[in-house]
This record gives C-alpha cells, sequence and structure tokens, in this order.
C-alpha cells in the first residue's frame, strides 16, 4: 500500500516509564503520517511478551484512542493495534530468561468475536490459550493477518561460550523489513536487560506466591487441535473467571461470607488462602485484586526472574544490544523505550545506568537522534 510519507529530521526517541504509554507516540506517528497507517512492523525488545488482549473491552474500544489508551496496561497494549490494523509483523526478541514462548515464526488471525463482542484469535500458543484468548475461525469477523516472529538473544547468559548469530536475525529481519526504507518501529523495555517478578515477594510471610501455583495451574493441551484448543480455552475461562469472581467478593466485603455462588473446590482454597493471609497480615494491607493478577500470572510458566550481574548487563549493553542495532537492515523510524522500574520490573537500582546504556548505544547507532524524557515531563504535572 503506497501512502505520502513524511521524514524526521532526527530519530525521535520517547522514553516512558510504564509500556503502554509509548502507544499514544506511536499513534501520534501514524497521525503526522511518518508511519504508514496499516501493516507497520513492531520490532519489541522485552523479558515480556506484552501481548495479551484486555479481556472484556470490546473490539470496537480501539477505533476510539482516547478510550483505548485507558483501557489497556502493560501487559495488553500491542494486540489491541494488531486488530486496529496498525500492526502486521510483531518480532519480539527476547533475552534468555524469558519462556513465555519458544523462537520461531507463527501466522495467526485476530479479530473481532461474533458472540461477545472483544477481540480474540487464532494462534495455538499456550500464552494465549492460557489467557482464554484463543478461538476459532469461524468465531470471529473483521479479521486480520498477523505474523509472531519469536528470537532470543543474549545467549552468553546461560552458556558463556555461546555466540549469537546476527547473520541470520538480520536475514531474518529483512524478511520484515526487505528495502532500506521500509518504515518501523522500535520498543524497548529495559528490563529487557535485567528484570524481577515483583509478584514473587508478595505476602511471602503467608508464603502466597506459592499457594497460587496449584489455584491457578494451567495444564497446556498436547495437541493444536482447534477442538481441544477451544476446550482448555472454555475451562481457562471458567477457572479464571470463578476465581476472578472469588476475590473481588473478598476485595469488597473483606471476607467469604455470605457469597453466593459455587461452593467448589476452588472456593475451599481461596478461603484457606484467606484464612492464612488475615492470621499474619491486617486487612488494610491486603490487597485481593493484585492477589488475583499475581495468580493470572501463574500458569505453566512464571513471570522471568533474572537480575542480571554488572558484568553481564554490561556486556548485554554494549555486546548484545551494539550487535543487533548493527543488524537492523535500516534505522528505525521511531524508537520507543519503558523504563518499567516503579512497579519492579526492572530494578529499580539499576534502571538508570541501563538507560544510560541503551540511550549512548542508540545515539552511536543512529547518530542524529532526539531524545525525550516523557517520564520526567509526567512528573512535572
Amino acid at each position: 500500500m503506497s501512502f505520502s510519507r513524511k521524514y524526521f529530521k532526527r530519530v525521535p526517541i520517547y522514553v516512558v516509564e510504564a509500556h503502554d504509554e509509548v502507544l499514544p507516540f506511536i499513534y501520534r506517528c501514524l497521525g503526522s503520517k511518518h508511519l504508514p497507517f496499516e501493516a507497520n512492523v513492531f520490532v519489541h525488545l522485552d523479558s515480556h511478551p506484552d501481548m495479551l488482549i484486555p479481556k472484556t473491552m470490546l473490539a470496537d474500544t480501539v477505533w476510539d484512542k482516547n478510550e483505548l489508551f485507558s483501557e489497556i496496561s502493560i501487559e495488553n497494549w500491542i494486540l489491541p493495534a494488531a486488530y486496529a490494523g496498525h500492526f502486521k509483523h510483531l518480532i519480539w526478541v527476547k533475552p534468555p530468561w524469558a519462556n513465555q514462548m519458544a523462537d520461531g515464526v507463527t501466522t495467526f488471525f485476530i479479530g473481532k468475536h461474533k458472540d461477545n463482542g472483544s477481540i480474540r484469535l487464532t494462534c495455538p500458543e499456550p500464552y494465549f490459550v492460557s489467557e482464554g484468548l484463543y478461538t476459532m475461525m469461524e468465531e470471529l469477523e473483521n479479521t486480520r493477518e498477523v505474523t509472531l516472529h519469536v528470537m532470543t538473544i543474549g545467549g552468553f547468559i546461560d552458556d558463556p561460550a555461546k555466540r549469537d548469530d546476527f547473520t541470520a536475525i538480520s536475514s531474518a529481519l529483512r524478511q520484515y523489513l526487505p528495502e532500506r526504507d521500509t518504515p518501523y518501529i522500535l520498543d524497548v523495555d529495559l528490563d529487557f536487560f535485567s528484570t524481577k517478578n515483583p509478584f514473587k515477594t508478595l505476602y511471602d510471610r503467608a508464603n502466597l506466591y506459592d499457594k497460587l501455583a496449584s489455584l491457578y495451574a494451567f495444564a497446556r493441551p498436547d495437541s493444536t487441535d482447534p477442538e481441544v484448543l477451544k476446550e482448555a480455552t472454555d475451562a481457562r475461562n471458567e477457572q479464571l473467571n470463578e476465581l476472578e469472581s472469588l476475590f473481588n467478593y473478598l476485595d469488597e466485603h473483606r471476607s467469604l461470607q455470605g457469597y453466593e455462588g459455587e461452593k467448589s473446590s476452588r472456593y475451599e482454597a481461596v478461603e484457606l488462602i484467606y484464612r492464612e493471609l488475615t492470621s499474619v497480615y491486617k486487612q488494610s494491607e491486603i490487597d485481593w485484586k493484585i492477589i488475583h493478577d499475581a495468580g493470572c500470572t501463574r500458569d505453566d510458566t512464571d513471570l522471568p526472574d533474572h537480575v542480571t550481574k554488572p558484568q553481564d548487563l554490561d556486556r548485554l549493553i554494549t555486546g548484545t544490544f551494539r550487535s543487533f542495532l548493527a543488524a537492523l537492515p535500516a534505522p528505525p523510524t521511531i524508537v520507543t523505550i519503558a523504563r518499567s522500574s516503579e512497579d519492579e520490573y526492572c530494578p529499580i537500582e539499576d534502571v538508570d545506568q541501563i538507560q544510560l546504556g541503551v540511550l549512548d548505544e542508540l545515539r552511536q547507532r543512529l547518530e542524529n537522534v532526539d531524545i525525550q524524557l516523557a517520564y520526567q515531563e509526567e512528573e512535572t504535572h
């Protein structure tokens, strides 16, 4: 699709705190025609895929950008933009400790669910099935094709002798960026370089994180047959909906007395967690909704947790990241960066050092840049 493209004199680099806050900057570039309105290539360096979908949000919300921006959060801001048609090729570049998806390429469809009007997709990845987002093609309308390419760099972290094959990475990227002039977005979460699982220590005096594992457990299907996946998705949604209902009730009533839902084995498990937590913590200290959010991260893989040693951190930035930038077929149209430190995904003690190193590499590689520290502007408002 041809479009009358505009060019920045200097490559803009937007630095935000929470990752979903990059989306308005990307949309601004779509509106100003520095990026095409549809089918962009999105290169995403992160310890997390961020590719969930707000489950109850109506698909049509994507046509009202302000409403959309108010509905998304750090884990679910990319795919609504893909459903709107703005992203077509999603390239998740991950560190070795991130195992939510395996390396490889998959093509799927994203669309509006005919029954509930929300965004769903046909990708059989357990990451999506475990969140209850999978559905069959015939249940979708207004579909768009999306390519997801997952690749790992920084192999020396697992094996000091391992070298990343940046020649292969460069040729893989050229599939999506065939011409030197192809516009695209480079997106970097600083927790790519070092990350914590902030839920691990949640109410740790009651050993909560381990207790949530069996309650929220998800057994990934051993088949990609659509009927099997649909069955697994329905069962997972039933599990998550019941648990959400229980924890919402606790949040509102501060006990399970009077709960009118089914008194299932899950009810009994939540009641046990309630008793154990309230014996160690005051009610005023307990946020039951955050406990449910923590539980939702305990499916069949855990959130990555890898605080990188100083010497490895330096090598990841000046070695791995530098080589990755050199492997890009052309400079990005815009660069977006998330600090992810206030919610503790990127260790607060490392984030400024990582940011300085990453910006320095971008300056050296792209030469002409316009760095905008948007998170500082937010602090002054």
